[in-house]
């Protein structure tokens, strides 16, 4: 029986941190949601999940739980950022790890670097699509599922003057993310909330790398827009 995501009791996202709100620089193709994190090398990682990937497919279940506490709170993040929905997102993150350990003897890590985290996160993003088309609700802002310490656009605590109108800077963002479409939604977490490359994320979106960058300055420019109060698409 595979371990069951509880987003709020799992330790830290492991593989990104929040992101700083950058609003107010001059150049609109740049992310106005940035992490401002320096990557660390993930090689001894890589051969760890590997190596528990491979006692999972010679029988051992129990070798898959550590990977669903490393990763279930960003399986988690990005669901409830696509579909601004705590419940939906929990569904979603249940279901891609089910769906994962379920398709292991298909997984094919091949060297490349965070390669179960990518591969997770496509299901999870994919599954996540698939809620939004079946739905076709108008979409909740994030301010009612989100706590304030589950918040992806992080504030200063040592800036306690600043706090204010951060928050309140943070809580426009997070509405007009809410308010893209999911194609532009889907680039925006990915690259400026969760610090992917454009490597990483070309098998999660399945689509070429350039057609990657095209996009996100796109929906940089969107959000801004919404933000700046220019109105939607």
């Amino acid at each position: 029986m595979l371990p069951t995501v509880h987003p709020d009791d799992s330790p830290p996202r492991t593989i990104t941190s929040s992101g700083a709100i950058a609003i107010s620089s001059d150049d609109r193709t740049t992310p106005i949601l940035s992490s401002g994190v320096e990557e660390r090398p993930y090689s001894v990682r890589d051969e760890e999940e590997q190596s528990l990937i491979e006692r999972c497919l010679n029988g051992n279940i129990e070798a898959f739980r550590p990977l669903v506490q490393r990763y279930q709170r960003l399986a988690f993040s990005v669901a409830l950022r696509m579909l601004g929905s705590r419940p939906d997102a929990e569904d979603v993150a249940q279901q891609a790890f089910v769906d994962a350990f379920n398709a292991l003897d298909r997984f094919r890590g091949q060297g490349r670097p965070r390669a179960f985290s990518t591969w997770l996160l496509r299901i999870a993003v994919n599954r996540s699509k698939d809620i939004l088309k079946s739905k076709k609700r108008t979409e909740e802002p994030l301010r009612h599922d989100v706590p304030g310490s589950a918040a992806v656009f992080s504030h200063d605590p040592s800036n306690p003057e600043s706090n204010a109108s951060r928050g309140e800077r943070r809580q426009h963002l997070e509405e007009a993310l809410l308010q893209l479409d999911p194609k532009y939604r889907e680039i925006l977490i990915l690259k400026d909330i969760e610090d992917l490359s454009y490597d990483e994320i070309r098998p999660i979106l399945e689509l070429p790398i350039s057609t990657l960058k095209i996009r996100a300055v796109r929906a940089r420019m969107m959000l801004r827009r919404l933000v700046d109060g220019e109105g939607g698409r």
